[in-house]
């Protein structure tokens, strides 16, 4: 893992829960009924994949907070590794934070719809189906190629925070995710070359 991206992992987590700051603060939990996550608020909890779950929790109760700390932040890489195919070669760390953040929060096809409408908004033609195939990828690197990071990851922004408002939960979850969605984009600021 490169030192950007343990960066990046680490912050999602942080999203996840303000009190995931590493290995001392790294927690295991029940999530609330209505919170349809995989891992939540640093604390994973048991509808992230069970053997990740048993797998953190015996090491936090064997008291190994570091190896269980680069394990979640492996975890959290692993499963936004799609973003990386999206980006192609480009290197984007911007961009790649702020899709493997929303992909690790709202899931692959909110992500890949998202980039869809982002590419669409400058001049685009992808079909608006959630999912990232050869099409929107090759449109998406384009897209990042001509319009820039900067301009990318403002679309991104404009579709994320349409995807958080369209879902039934806004009422319950609204608040919290605005706070994540401005949160993500200004560590993500900090990323842009």
């Amino acid at each position: 893992m490169t030192s950007t991206e343990q960066k990046i992992a680490a912050q999602i987590l942080y999203l996840e829960d303000n009190r995931a700051t590493g290995p001392d603060s790294l927690r295991v939990t029940r999530l609330p009924a209505a919170d349809k996550g995989h891992a939540h608020s640093g604390a994973f909890g048991p509808a992230t994949d069970p053997a990740v779950f048993r797998h953190l929790k015996s090491l936090l109760d064997a008291g190994k907070k570091e190896e269980a700390w680069e394990a979640s932040l492996q975890y959290v890489l692993d499963n936004t590794q799609a973003v990386r195919t999206w980006l192609g070669a480009q290197d984007c760390p911007a961009v790649e934070f702020f899709l493997r953040d929303f992909f690790f929060n709202a899931g692959v096809k909110s992500a890949s719809l998202a980039v869809q409408r982002a590419v669409n908004a400058r001049n685009g033609s992808l079909k608006e189906d959630g999912i990232a195939g050869p099409a929107t990828r090759s449109a998406f690197q384009a897209a990042l190629t001509a319009n820039g990071e900067t301009v990318m990851l403002m679309l991104l922004h404009r579709f994320r925070e349409q995807h958080y408002r369209s879902c039934k939960q806004w009422g319950a979850f609204g608040k919290g995710w605005i706070n994540r969605l401005d949160a993500a984009a200004s560590f993500a600021a900090g990323l842009l070359r």
